[in-house]
């Protein structure tokens, strides 16, 4: 047997935070919600601050490691 399956927890938090910003526009776009631009670029900014961040976690952890 090869080496086990590796998981990138980076790409699963991204792919988690890119669908989160999805469902966000899909309920404004529907109507469900009532957000400004201004809403959603801190959205957009939280969610790049979020991936980032998780990015150093993981990449300070592998460097430790």
């Amino acid at each position: 047997m090869r080496g086990g399956v590796r998981l990138d927890l980076v790409s699963l938090a991204s792919g988690a935070v890119i669908a989160a910003l999805g469902a966000l526009v899909l309920l404004d776009s529907s109507g469900a919600l009532d957000l400004s631009l201004g809403w959603i670029a801190a959205a957009l900014t939280g969610a790049v601050g979020v991936i980032l961040l998780l990015r150093g976690l993981v990449r300070s952890a592998e460097l430790h490691d």
